[in-house]
């Protein structure tokens, strides 16, 4: 884990690239035993690249199975701007009853070699941006190298609607 100083406040970054074995989605799971375990939910209508439960963020890959390439920001504030050169992007809330999140490959498998992430309030309310490229490349096939690439920026923030930020890839809502 890295963690650099930018403006006013700490930044944590954490990125993986490699073979997570996804199956259609892979997870933010609060490490609080209260997080949800059940089954995941579809995107709201409209959305198609996130979802999220109590204690748990969903991502939706485009890919069937494969590696992918991932960086987490954990953030003190709002991101000031929007990184658009991304093909999609949502926004989600999450909350949090611990100060520790862990990325699974489902929702049970924790990604080997991405250690738990801490968030910069503690437990709470956070919201989430994920970003994504090249979901449509390798859509429902298995992928046998990195295709698909995703950031996930987390900061604290209140419960709100999910919004989407921009939508440019074919498959961007789920069901197209």
């Amino acid at each position: 884990m890295v963690t650099e100083s930018i403006g006013l406040g700490k930044v944590r970054r954490v990125r993986y690239t490699g073979g997570a074995e996804v199956d259609r989605m892979f997870c933010l799971k609060d490490e609080d035993e209260r997080a949800w375990e059940e089954l995941p939910p579809l995107p709201e209508i409209g959305f198609g690249l996130a979802g999220s439960d109590p204690g748990m963020v969903y991502v939706y890959t485009g890919m069937y199975m494969g590696p992918l390439d991932l960086e987490v920001q954990v953030l003190g504030d709002r991101p000031v701007t929007v990184d658009d050169g991304w093909e999609d992007i949502e926004e989600v809330s999450f909350e949090t009853f611990s100060d520790t999140v862990t990325v699974l490959t489902d929702s049970e498998t924790p990604i080997a070699g991405f250690p738990p992430t801490v968030l910069s309030a503690g437990a709470g309310t956070y919201r989430v941006r994920v970003h994504s490229f090249g979901r449509d490349l390798m859509w429902d096939l298995v992928a046998e190298v990195p295709f698909e690439q995703y950031k996930i920026q987390i900061w604290p923030a209140r419960l709100a609607g999910p919004v989407v930020v921009q939508h440019r890839s074919v498959h961007a809502v789920m069901g197209r």
